[in-house]
C-alpha cells in the first residue's frame, strides 16, 4: 500500500507542537483500488452521544470542518501498519486509512481503539 505520510504535507504552516503528534491525512480507497486523498486534519477519540460509542473524529487543518467520524466498533478488523498507518472497513465498499505524521500520535489512538475493542 502505498500512502503518503501526512509529514511530507509542506504547503500548511507548521502546527503546534501538541498538534503535530495527531496530525493525519485521511485515505478512502476508490472503486479502482487506489487511495484517495480526503484531506489533513488532526485526529481525537471521543465519546458520541448520538452515535452512543466512542469514534474516531477527523478534523480538517484549514477549516475544522469534519473530515471523518467513524464510530469504533468490536466487530471491525483495525490494523496497524509500518509505525504511522491504521487501516480499517467500514461496510462492504468503504475501506479507510489514517496516515499520521508521527509514530507517538498513531500509537496513542491505536491504543484508543485497542481500548474500545476489549
Amino acid at each position: 500500500m502505498e500512502l503518503e505520510n501526512a509529514e511530507s504535507l509542506s504547503a500548511s504552516p507548521k502546527p503546534k507542537m501538541a498538534d503535530t503528534r495527531r496530525r493525519v491525512k485521511v485515505y478512502t480507497l476508490n472503486d479502482e483500488r487506489q487511495w484517495d486523498d480526503r484531506g489533513t486534519g488532526h485526529v481525537a477519540s471521543a465519546y458520541n452521544d448520538h452515535l452512543k460509542g466512542m469514534t474516531l473524529v477527523v478534523r480538517a487543518e484549514q477549516d475544522g470542518s469534519v473530515l471523518l467520524e467513524s464510530k469504533i466498533l468490536l466487530n471491525t478488523s483495525y490494523q496497524k501498519q509500518q509505525e504511522t498507518l491504521i487501516v480499517w472497513s467500514e461496510g462492504e465498499n468503504t475501506d479507510l486509512a489514517l496516515s499520521f505524521q508521527e509514530k507517538a500520535g498513531c500509537d496513542e489512538i491505536w491504543e484508543k481503539i485497542c481500548q474500545v475493542r476489549v
